[in-house]
């Protein structure tokens, strides 16, 4: 039975859709000339639904429209052109109004066509979607590929799919909700992400500098820790499970991929790569010991790791580190679930920096208990702190997070359009003190407060270079030009 996986066009504007593999969903508009966005994550999970399909012998293609940068036209041509009987369709929340219009376009397109939904927004709303989109037959809920893989065979027998957990599903002028699926207990049954079928060049994380083209490799699956705004452990992995790889296989898969591919760089992008020491001190012994020389990065917690793990990682290729710090006020970091110590922050961006690692810290605006004063010292931890490169965000609290649940019940969430939970363009919830027009009003500030720390710290501490490097790059002075300016 020919199966589609897809990740379909998503355009506003100038505005280019983020969606599969991102955890954090968002528009953001290329640069000038430029056919899609530096940034663009990797589909992981569409990508290992594709291989498990494939392994399995069912006829199998994946599309990813926005990193391929087709128009509708050019996407619906290719989706014809394959002739599938079943269309997977991975959503999310900002996304899910387009989803839903591409889900009545393909059905006109391609009638014949089953239609199910998977990722995060249909994971919460499952019954919702199937009761008022007829054009859908199935949704797959939390993380799907054996899931998808069980639906697949039992249609090709022509089996109903009851008795599959984490489906669901319309069965005549019902709609049947079956039990959840447990997890996957060993990651390692997974099979290498199909990436064959994918424009490998264009997923890239360009921050702090990492060179590109990259390519990003998943190492775990999950997070131990309960932040109350984290979207993937709640919704597609339902809880706090933290799943390892075997250390070999990943390295083989990062020594296939940099050989196959000529990558210059890869990235862990793991939900929280640095847990377990004896496990990261194994994986930077096994990349030395086949002589991997490419920069590679991580995105990590500040408080897991330590000198020697650093030390180990930097003598391995560790060329930067993303660490998500959310707040520079340890009552805000406290009252969101995360459970770090911003000490510990500071002392591992020190001993980063000391060892020649480049840094990237994420702050977010908007968490409990947040104010004016409190976003005024998180942008004060920020300079002092000084990393490579930060972001500053508004929280989007998706539905299915513990902290949409709370924010409903005290009536702060300023919108239920969902095309409106883009955080990275407005606000969709206040808190006690503050609206969320003063949310986006402070997240701007803080990016043109850290422009302009960020350009004349450089110029103080290494004039010359800063000069050199502006004139190598004319991208450079232009890209602090736009955060001093940005309203």
């Amino acid at each position: 039975m020919k199966t589609l996986l897809v990740n379909l066009p998503w355009r506003r504007g100038k505005l280019y859709g983020i969606r599969a593999g991102s955890r954090w969903p968002f528009m953001l508009e290329p640069e000038s000339g430029k056919k899609i966005p530096g940034y663009m994550p990797f589909p992981f999970f569409l990508a290992y639904a594709a291989a498990l399909l494939e392994k399995n012998n069912i006829d199998v293609n994946l599309i990813d429209s926005l990193a391929e940068g087709y128009s509708d036209e050019e996407f619906i041509n290719k989706a014809k052109e394959y002739g599938p009987e079943m269309i997977v369709i991975e959503t999310s929340t900002p996304s899910i109004n387009t989803d839903l219009e591409w889900v009545e376009k393909l059905k006109k397109e391609i009638p014949s066509a089953l239609i199910a939904l998977c990722g995060t927004h249909a994971t919460v709303f499952s019954e919702e979607l199937l009761k008022e989109n007829p054009g859908i037959e199935y949704v797959l809920r939390g993380e799907y590929e054996f899931m998808l893989l069980e639906l697949m065979q039992s249609l090709e027998k022509k089996e109903s799919p009851g008795n599959i957990k984490g489906i669901t599903f319309r069965e005549g002028e019902r709609i049947i909700e079956n039990p959840d699926r447990p997890l996957i207990d060993d990651i390692n049954e997974f099979p290498w992400p199909a990436r064959k079928f994918l424009p490998m060049y264009s997923y890239n994380d360009e921050f702090a500098g990492f060179p590109v083209p990259n390519v990003q490799v998943w190492a775990s699956r999950g997070c131990p820790f309960k932040c109350v705004f984290c979207n993937w452990p709640k919704t597609i992995y339902g809880g706090t499970r933290y799943r390892t790889r075997d250390v070999k296989d990943t390295v083989d898969e990062i020594e296939y991929l940099l050989k196959e591919y000529g990558f210059k760089g890869f990235y862990f992008d793991d939900d929280t790569f640095n847990i377990g020491k004896e496990r990261i001190l194994s994986i930077c012994e096994e990349i030395k010991k086949r002589g991997i020389k490419v920069p590679w990065a991580v995105m990590a917690r500040a408080d897991t790791s330590d000198f020697e793990t650093l030390k180990a990682m930097k003598e391995a290729g560790l060329y930067a580190i993303k660490f998500g710090v959310e707040s520079g006020v340890q009552e805000i970091v406290d009252r969101s679930g995360k459970r770090l110590d911003l000490k510990k922050v500071k002392e591992n961006v020190k001993n980063a920096k000391k060892l020649g690692i480049k840094v990237h810290l994420t702050f977010t605006f908007g968490l409990p208990g947040e104010t004016a004063g409190t976003i005024r010292q998180t942008i004060k931890f920020a300079k002092e702190t000084d990393p490579d490169s930060v972001q500053f965000s508004v929280v989007t609290p998706f539905p299915g997070t513990l902290y949409f649940d709370e924010l409903d019940k005290k009536g702060y969430i300023a919108s239920r359009n969902w095309d409106d939970y883009d955080g990275a363009n407005r606000a969709v919830i206040r808190t006690a003190d503050l609206t969320d027009k003063e949310l986006v009003d402070w997240c701007n500030r803080a990016i043109r407060e850290w422009n302009r720390f960020l350009l004349f710290s450089r110029l103080m501490k290494r004039p010359v270079k800063t000069l050199i490097n502006a004139l190598k790059n004319p991208s450079y002075i232009p890209v602090f030009l736009k955060g001093l300016f940005r309203k």
